[in-house]
């Protein structure tokens, strides 16, 4: 007669989280911790990545699980076009020392391609548990703090409205 399998009781490291899991759980985590302005964002994942946006998802915070080259970075992603990349690349470099005054040294500012460049922080790669939960989230919700006002400055969401408003009179 088989008997049932207690998965919990097999599993080697109880506490790991899948990615699913892990990037559903920050989620919830910044809904929590950040200011209810910044609480209205849309969240895309994929197989390594999450993506949280206000209303520009070519602009966006990311966390990516990066096994290959055992980091997971967490950061701000430029990949609206070489304008677009160009203008927030020199207007964050122009305040980099701020920044890092207020997020850490380990943060860095790099241009990737023409089109894509990134605001981030890496961690060493680690298990997927619920205190990596906690501290990623804590890290994300320090830079959404920090950097969304600096980005709403450098793209303000009027400017699309100014110009809708324009072509229509």
């Amino acid at each position: 007669m088989p008997t049932a399998i207690n998965r919990t009781a097999t599993r080697q490291q109880p506490n790991h989280l899948t990615r699913r899991d892990f990037f559903h759980d920050v989620a919830e985590a910044l809904r929590q911790s950040l200011p209810e302005t910044l609480r209205d964002f849309q969240v895309w994942t994929g197989a390594e990545n999450f993506k949280l946006s206000y209303g520009r998802p070519r602009v966006h915070y990311e966390i990516w699980t990066n096994g290959r080259d055992r980091h997971i970075e967490v950061g701000l992603h430029f990949e609206d076009g070489p304008e677009s990349t160009e203008r927030l690349l020199r207007f964050f470099d122009a305040r980099i020392v701020e920044i890092k005054h207020e997020l850490g040294p380990t943060v860095e500012l790099e241009r990737w391609t023409n089109s894509w460049g990134h605001l981030f922080r890496l961690i060493p790669y680690q298990p997927l548990t619920d205190d990596l939960t906690a501290e990623v989230s804590q890290e994300l919700t320090r830079m959404i703090c920090v950097l969304q006002p600096l980005l709403d400055e450098a793209m303000p969401r009027r400017r699309a409205n100014s110009a809708i408003l324009a072509t229509q009179t």
